[in-house]
């Protein structure tokens, strides 16, 4: 199913935004890391089971790649790469139905304190979905926050790895 193009704007006008974020005990330089190899994603991100995309490590807008989380397989394209703080992505197409549009969003914040480094990653969706998934929006929602969030505490184990 191919999905409209998303843009940044759409955190501002989508039907439905979710988040979800965690902190890690981690620099943001280490964090970043892992979020921009998709080599990475594998090990970290819930239910990822292949990734092949045009790079290895994300650097541009443009750059593609294809996620294989059961049971999707979803093609997204970067439209922001702001190292270390902003990774986007406009999802392009997907095996199952998902939505019209559907943009995915990390913004990575340093939060250390005390000398202690940390860093805080937080997932945006924002998506418009057709009228037929309309009654199982709840379903999804909760789907996409709570792997999101598995995955995103996942993420302390694979920067931890790196070390």
């Amino acid at each position: 199913m191919k999905l409209e193009p998303a843009t940044l704007e759409l955190l501002d006008t989508a039907e439905f935004t979710l988040s979800t974020d965690v902190d890690l005990a981690a620099s943001i330089d280490e964090v970043w890391a892992v979020i921009a190899d998709n080599t990475s994603w594998t090990e970290w991100f819930h239910n990822c089971t292949k990734m092949t995309a045009s790079h290895d490590t994300w650097t541009a807008a443009g750059q593609t790649r294809t996620i294989s989380t059961t049971p999707f397989v979803i093609e997204e394209v970067a439209i922001e790469v702001d190292e270390p703080n902003r990774w986007a992505m406009s999802l392009t197409k997907t095996n199952l139905p998902m939505a019209k549009r559907m943009l995915e969003v990390l913004d990575i914040t340093d939060t250390s304190r005390n000398g202690e480094e940390r860093t805080e990653v937080k997932w945006t969706g924002a998506f418009d979905l057709p009228a037929y998934l309309l009654p199982v929006r709840s379903i999804s929602e909760t789907l996409l926050v709570r792997t999101w969030g598995r995955s995103l505490e996942a993420l302390q184990d694979a920067v931890i790895a790196r070390r």
